[in-house]
């Protein structure tokens, strides 16, 4: 796990919320280590980044179980998903890397009984690939 304290005005694209969603249910540090079975120490990293370089399933799954149980003992039944931990919003910059402006074509496969894949939309979907596009305007 890589955390990293926010930089005076940097604008990020993805925001780590955990913070948010322990607050609003006043959980503490101690009580949301014990539910989620990661250290308290770990937790108090966690609560306290702006941004989240690296997450490992295992501690994502840990923190989404811990969240749900002490929202649970709260009174609420919410199920936290690793979703509710991150806000996005679209920068407008494109492809960091490149510098390409693009626009994003998602395609989604699924397989058959028999191995073969079929492209689509479908609720037995099982894989999901993500294109990235340069826009034609500003080839």
């Amino acid at each position: 796990m890589r955390v990293r304290k926010k930089q005076e005005g940097s604008q990020k694209m993805i925001r780590w919320r955990l913070r948010i969603l322990m607050a609003e249910k006043k959980i503490s540090n101690k009580e949301l280590a014990e539910l989620a079975d990661i250290h308290a120490t770990t937790i108090s990293k966690l609560k306290n980044a702006d941004e989240i370089e690296q997450i490992s399933g295992r501690v994502l799954n840990n923190l989404c179980n811990g969240l749900t149980k002490a929202y649970r003992i709260k009174g609420d039944n919410r199920i936290i998903t690793p979703g509710d931990l991150f806000d996005y919003s679209f920068d407008g910059d494109g492809d960091p890397v490149n510098g390409v402006n693009g626009d994003i074509h998602s395609t989604s496969t699924q397989q058959n009984s028999n191995g073969s894949s079929i492209s689509g939309k479908s609720a037995k979907t099982n894989t999901q690939v993500l294109w990235l596009l340069p826009n034609k305007e500003s080839a």
